[in-house]
């Protein structure tokens, strides 16, 4: 996916902004090192769409700007100070939402119909079709602006990328550069349909603003401060803004699921739509595979404590899911113990690693040791679980991965193998990981235990625990074969039927008195819980 940022904002007015390399503008004086998009990595594109915004018109002869070049910092006692806070909401538009004329013409909608005083729109990219969807929804200037810059677009990528086919070498800057394009014409051809539309419009390169610095996890993280700095001096020229940078009072997450589902719809056809999720159980279902965001999203609105809503644009009547601060009291976790854990996710295609022998105990370094080797071999350890004996440490990896992981740890304890120190590096192939999600898992005795009698009662075999100290999940390893049945019978376990049934029991004896027991102490366990 591509990296990049683009959006459209006004004053009433929009603005569509992009920023999708390091590669900078021609007359942009910032060192290309630190010009680097808001989450450069594809392997880590969680910010990478475009946006738009709306203020309160001030001016019906708004300029439009094409890009901006002057981003130096020096703010004048005359110049416009940028308005942050609850005035502000924020609205992301998957690539499905924009994926043909009528969409983009349904996206434009939600953002006009929005009576926030301001609007911030990010958009992702559409496939194909710019020149005749912009044919369906643009005429006269705008069209003819918008298919002027789209060819010069094209031409210009078809002229580096000859180059690059002569230089035999191509980059990963320049490939996201490429690939970036497709938001920066999805932000222009939306800020065109809301101009169209009677709004003043305006679209920014966000390259010119947001400023990151790559870390040695093939990661980067945004430069607030700086970031802040550049977009103060841009908004001081043209008032409008981006991101988390505006202390937003919501953003909007628009896709084209209901909101987020206690476990997968497509392997538990009981899932249900979650009223609302904590920000560390949204980051937790999306690491253990949730698609609905990427993990990474969390953090610029949780560090001030922006509210997420995840919606269905093509299902208005959904309320969906709010992902925010858990309230002091909330209803909703009180009414059944399925609220204690909120959701399940699965992973599927993954190895267990098991490095075992008691020469490990009370040898200091053996599990940096360990990982060391992974890392050199750049496998991702997914989830890792450790004997209090020190005897063992397993951890899962990418299937994919595990031959490599394997030779580099045969290779790294050669010796501790051969003397007996170590007695085995185990692969055991074809698993699962199956994780519990759920904030007041802590402070809630008796959920391993349920969830662990649910698998048992299921006859599934668990061949690895983990489970962190602030509890917010509890991981199981089980076989690939058997992750559907385990996520079945643990999402059955902790969201009971609504269903009512009546029965009778005529002369119980041994069975019977078991069933009626059995019921009892559930009455009993619920009573306690206060429900």
């Amino acid at each position: 996916m591509a990296s990049s940022l683009s959006a459209s904002l006004s004053h009433f007015s929009r603005i569509s902004l992009n920023s999708n390399t390091s590669l900078q503008h021609e007359s942009t004086k910032i060192p290309e090192s630190q010009c680097h998009p808001f989450l450069l990595s594809r392997r880590f594109n969680s910010l990478r769409k475009g946006i738009a915004l709306p203020q309160r018109r001030e001016s019906p002869s708004t300029r439009i700007c094409a890009s901006l070049t002057d981003v130096s910092l020096d703010l004048t006692v005359n110049e416009k100070q940028l308005s942050k806070g609850e005035s502000w909401s924020v609205h992301k538009f998957g690539g499905t939402c924009m994926g043909s004329s009528q969409r983009i013409k349904n996206v434009a909608d939600i953002v006009l119909n929005d009576d926030s005083e301001r609007r911030l729109v990010v958009v992702s990219a559409m496939s194909k079709k710019h020149s005749s969807t912009a044919h369906d929804i643009l005429d006269g200037d705008n069209l003819a602006i918008f298919l002027s810059k789209l060819h010069e677009d094209i031409n210009n990528l078809k002229a580096m990328l000859r180059a690059i086919y002569i230089a035999g070498h191509a980059t990963e800057s320049f490939a996201d550069f490429v690939v970036g394009h497709g938001e920066l014409w999805s932000a222009q051809m939306l800020s065109l349909v809301i101009r169209k539309n009677g709004t003043d419009c305006k679209w920014m390169d966000t390259r010119e603003v947001l400023i990151v610095h790559p870390t040695s996890s093939n990661q980067v993280d945004p430069d607030y401060l700086e970031s802040e700095q550049r977009l103060e001096k841009w908004y001081s020229r043209n008032p409008s803004i981006m991101g988390s940078l505006l202390r937003a009072g919501q953003v909007t997450i628009w896709t084209d699921v209901d909101g987020v589902y206690s476990a997968d719809p497509r392997k538990v056809s009981e899932a249900v739509i979650l009223k609302t999720l904590s920000y560390q159980e949204a980051w937790e279902m999306s690491y253990f595979g949730a698609n609905v965001l990427h993990p990474r999203t969390i953090i610029p609105v949780m560090k001030y404590g922006i509210p997420i809503l995840i919606r269905n644009i093509f299902n208005l009547s959904a309320l969906g899911t709010k992902i925010c601060h858990p309230a002091v009291n909330d209803d909703e976790d009180r009414a059944n113990l399925q609220n204690f854990v909120k959701g399940f996710a699965t992973i599927d295609n993954l190895a267990l690693v098991n490095v075992e022998g008691t020469g490990m105990a009370g040898v200091p370094g053996t599990a940096s040791d360990i990982f060391s080797a992974v890392k050199d071999v750049g496998a991702n350890v997914i989830m890792i679980s450790q004997a209090s004996s020190e005897h063992s440490v397993c951890f899962a990896v990418p299937e994919k991965e595990v031959k490599a992981v394997a030779e580099a740890l045969q290779s790294r304890f050669r010796q501790a193998l051969d003397n007996g120190r170590l007695s085995q590096v185990a692969i055991i192939p074809n698993c699962s990981i199956l994780a519990a999600v759920g904030q007041k898992m802590a402070s809630t005795p008796g959920v391993s235990a349920t969830l662990f009698n649910a698998l048992a009662k299921a006859s599934i075999n668990v061949r690895a625990i983990a489970q962190g100290c602030s509890e917010y999940n509890i991981t199981v390893v089980v076989k690939r074969e058997d992750c559907i049945k385990a996520l079945r019978a643990v999402h059955s376990r902790f969201y009971l039927s609504r269903t009512t049934i009546a029965m009778g029991i005529i002369g119980p004896g041994l069975i019977g008195s078991t069933l009626l027991d059995q019921l009892r102490d559930q009455i009993a366990l619920e009573q306690s819980y206060g429900y």
